[in-house]
Parts: C-alpha cells; sequence; structure tokens
C-alpha cells in the first residue's frame, strides 16, 4: 500500500476524500489528515509516506509553501495540489516544484481522482520495480563476489528495461571493448549478455502478464520492444508458447527462466 498524507484547512474536502474514494482498492492507504499546515509539515518530517494531497489556500503554511519546506528538507513525495482559484500564477509554482498534478475543486469528482491515482500508482510501481531489482542485483552479485563490470551491467538492464538494450551500448557504458565485454560477461556468468537481457524482460512480462490488465502491445512497449510483433515472436521463441495462450497460466509456473506446466498442457 502506498501512504498518502492529505492536508487541507477546510474539513468538508478532508472528509469527502477519506469518505468517498475508496483508496485500498487501488493501492493506498491514507495514514494521516490535516487541517493545519504546520501540523502536517511536523509529521511529513518524522514519518515516512509516497503522496501528498494539500490545498494551495491555506493559513500560516499555504500548499506552495509546505511543499518548498519538505523539498528543503530533502523528503522525495508525489505532490498533488488543490485549488478553488484557477489561476496561471498558482499552476506555474505548482510546475516549478514538479508537481504530480494539480486539481481544481470545482472539478474534484470520485472519477477524475480515481483516474489521476491509477496513472499515479502505475508509475510508483514502476519505480518500485526498478529499486526492488537494483537491491536485488546488488545483493547477489555482492555474494557471489562477481566481476565489478558484470555488476554494472546487470543493474543497468534491471534499471531500463524499457528501452532496447544492445552489447554495443552497455560495452561503450562500461568504457570496455565490446568483443572483450561479450566474452567476459558469458565467462563470468555462463550465459551470453544478449540472453540475459532477453531473459529478464521475459521474466518481467510474465509479472505484468500475471500482475496487470495491461495489453500485449503496452506490454511491449514497456519493454523497450520496437514493434508488438517483435515481441510476440521473442516471447514465443523464449517460452514456446504466445501471450494469448498465456491464459491458461493458473496451470502454469516459471522457474528458472522456463514455463513448467503441472495438471494440461497448452496448445501453441
Amino acid at each position: 500500500m502506498y501512504e498518502v498524507v492529505l492536508v487541507d484547512d477546510d474539513v468538508i474536502v478532508i472528509e469527502f476524500l477519506m469518505k468517498v474514494i475508496p483508496w485500498q482498492e487501488y493501492g493506498y492507504q491514507v495514514v494521516a489528515s490535516f487541517q493545519d499546515s504546520n501540523e502536517a509539515l511536523a509529521f511529513m518530517r518524522e514519518n515516512p509516506y509516497d503522496v501528498l494531497i494539500t490545498d494551495i489556500g491555506m493559513p500560516k503554511l499555504n500548499g506552495i509553501e509546505l511543499i518548498e519546506q519538505l523539498k528543503k528538507s530533502k523528503i522525495n513525495s508525489y505532490n498533488i495540489i488543490l485549488s478553488c482559484h484557477d489561476e496561471f500564477t498558482f499552476a506555474q509554482q505548482a510546475i516549478k516544484l514538479e508537481a504530480y498534478d494539480y486539481i481544481l475543486k470545482e472539478s474534484m469528482e470520485e472519477t477524475n481522482i480515481i483516474a489521476l491515482l491509477e496513472r499515479l500508482k502505475n508509475k510508483l510501481d514502476q519505480e518500485q520495480y526498478k529499486n526492488n531489482q537494483y537491491v536485488n542485483v546488488t545483493k547477489f552479485l555482492e555474494r557471489t563476489n562477481r566481476n565489478e563490470d558484470v555488476l554494472k551491467a546487470q543493474i543497468y538492464v534491471q534499471t531500463h528495461l524499457g528501452e532496447k538494450i544492445s552489447l554495443t551500448e552497455i560495452a561503450a557504458h562500461l568504457h570496455l571493448n565490446s568483443s572483450y565485454f561479450s566474452r567476459m560477461y558469458k565467462k563470468e556468468t555462463g550465459e551470453g549478455f544478449v540472453e540475459y537481457v532477453t531473459r529478464v524482460k521475459m521474466e518481467r512480462a510474465i509479472e505484468l502478464l500475471d500482475h496487470s490488465i495491461k495489453s500485449v502491445e503496452q506490454i511491449a512497449y514497456e519493454l523497450g520492444f520496437e514493434s508488438k510483433s517483435y515481441f510476440l515472436k521473442t516471447f514465443k521463441r523464449f517460452y514456446g508458447l504466445s501471450p494469448k495462450s498465456y491464459n491458461y497460466k493458473d496451470k502454469i509456473s516459471v522457474k528458472n527462466g522456463h514455463l513448467n506446466f503441472t495438471d494440461k498442457q497448452v496448445g501453441q
């Protein structure tokens, strides 16, 4: 669950957001709400959270000033600003502070907020995945005491899955000759670098098919494939079946990069 803090001096707005929005259904939890922006600032300086939804027009610290104070304290979060004022200056300030979104209270409806939260969750999920992969790869390679260049290459792959990654590109990134890097990587890991990139992308594709409602075309784009057809060919070559056939996935498990069938085989 991603943790949300609400700040608005209008109690009606707070109650609306608390009662009308089904936070948990969309992967969020409201951990605190405040009508006093100074109290909110004190809380956020001491407690972790992911998303701040704040009014602009408040006494003491307004919403812009609140976010400025958080940035000065080096606190990073996604900030959504609410306002009753359709004024360009407020929007301009919000953009400068890299606010995630800016919502007029006059158009603050349940469907609009839910759509915003869904977009934001997708972004948060991607960031969390990248962070987790970075940590996992680092820990694994530290345990196995592998070559530092292998570590850097694998971390790069895990954190750039949305891009087309070539052996030549990663060798240049590491300031190494591509032929040398290819031989060294194979010797260190027992797997070719291109094979590793394909395997990681295919394992991520399975995760997305299992845990998201994204279309095959969206998944192909998210994994850096130049076309849907190339993604389909790669998936079929790697797993022996198409993503469409993977609708039998309750009968399939993935182990060591291979699909394992249990009760029934899936046709091509």
